[in-house]
């Protein structure tokens, strides 16, 4: 099929593709979930996505986790400080780790007169029904990003901890979320999405099925909670629209487009220009990821591939077009089985297709992207292509 009789074909097929947001739906929601306050939200109830933590160096703390602990009966224990206090030692000195007694001296330094008691954190996953014991924070991030060294040094670490990352969109979006939590890339997290979880999500979305019909922004910050309690997460439950979308920008410092509605898309680029935020697009076709840098002054919407007018309209659209989905993705350039797929949407297709290596892949590319601009490297705004397939084909021919 030639290419422009595909784009007459996205006409039909585009408003299959792309799921609306709830405000432009009529989908009905879970009951249970929260209307959000000032435009933002931290969780839909009940859903707790927060571990308590109660830190022993506080007698209020050591106090309040007693009383805490006490009216939970049943709960599932986790104790393995004693060999966290060593690994942070060892991690510190090495060669402590051939040295037993050495190491039994510096265990008792490290946790002070207060002895056991005083020392460390514990931490309540409550949709786990688990407590678990923990280092301090500031130890705990030490060695749990002590593996990074020094392909990201200490002074790097510290500098990205500071850093604010926005994610719109958890399906692509997911893989990427937990990229940079894995490596500590930021700090803190903003997710926003209004999709609830389905069957047909877990291809692609690392978590169990246990999370059926759970707010994928719900599923994604307890899997972030259950490796780093520490990391700061904002959850935005209703999606991300223009109501809330001011707020949403509050002191991002790298924005990430993995959503599907055209209107936020577009938004999404109006407010990172109006901010000077960089915007990042990972797309699971081809390896296809944009780095959009706005916080460049005079930088063109997806590098000069949507005029501003065309952002305007695209910002009140309530569906796709053609004339919008190939400013976006650009078909030409799309891969064969892609296009194939494209067209069987809406008869033996449900949607366009994603694969969770390629999800993770683009998340995994992202992430190192992100962190280069963060670090200051250079970066330039630009498409690329980071299809694995065809390099391997290149490279046997």
């Amino acid at each position: 099929m030639c290419y422009v009789e595909s784009l007459r074909r996205l006409q039909i097929l585009t408003s299959s593709v792309f799921k609306r947001s709830e405000r432009s739906s009529q989908v009905t929601r879970d009951s249970r979930e929260l209307e959000p306050l000032n435009g933002m939200s931290s969780a839909p109830a009940p859903y707790e996505t927060r571990p308590e933590i109660f830190r022993l160096d506080s007698p209020i703390h050591r106090r309040d986790f007693q009383e805490r602990k006490q009216s939970i009966s049943n709960a599932h224990v986790v104790d393995s400080l004693e060999e966290q206090v060593a690994e942070l030692l060892i991690t510190r000195q090495p060669k402590l780790k051939a040295q037993p007694e050495k190491l039994a001296s510096e265990i008792r330094r490290e946790i002070g007169s207060d002895g056991w008691d005083g020392y460390g954190v514990w931490t309540w996953y409550p949709w786990r029904e688990t407590w678990v014991r923990l280092l301090p924070e500031a130890a705990f991030v030490e060695v749990r990003t002590n593996r990074n060294r020094n392909k990201i040094n200490q002074e790097e670490q510290q500098e990205l901890s500071a850093k604010t990352v926005g994610i719109v969109g958890l399906s692509v979006g997911s893989a990427l979320a937990m990229t940079l939590a894995m490596e500590r890339i930021c700090g803190r997290l903003k997710l926003a999405d209004f999709d609830t979880l389905e069957l047909s999500n877990l291809n692609r979305i690392q978590t169990g099925v246990h999370h059926l019909g759970v707010p994928k922004t719900v599923a994604v910050a307890r899997a972030i909670a259950e490796v780093d309690p520490f990391l700061e997460i904002e959850l935005v439950s209703e999606g991300f629209t223009s109501e809330n979308a001011k707020e949403f920008f509050t002191e991002l410092d790298c924005v990430v487009d993995a959503c599907d509605q055209v209107q936020a898309k577009a938004n999404l680029r109006w407010h990172a220009k109006e901010k000077g935020v960089p915007l990042i697009m990972e797309t699971s076709d081809r390896g296809m990821l944009d780095i959009e840098r706005y916080d460049h002054p005079g930088q063109a919407y997806l590098h000069g591939r949507i005029s501003d007018e065309l952002l305007q309209e695209m910002r009140s659209a309530a569906e796709w077009s053609p004339a919008y989905f190939d400013a976006f993705i650009d078909v030409a350039e799309a891969s064969a089985r892609g296009v194939e797929s494209l067209q069987q949407v809406g008869k033996s297709l449900v949607g366009w297709p994603q694969l969770y290596s390629d999800v993770a892949g683009g998340g995994a590319h992202a992430a190192q992207v992100i962190r280069k601009i963060f670090l200051g490297e250079s970066v330039s705004d630009a498409r690329h292509y980071l299809e694995w397939n065809e390099q391997f084909i290149e490279s046997v021919n």
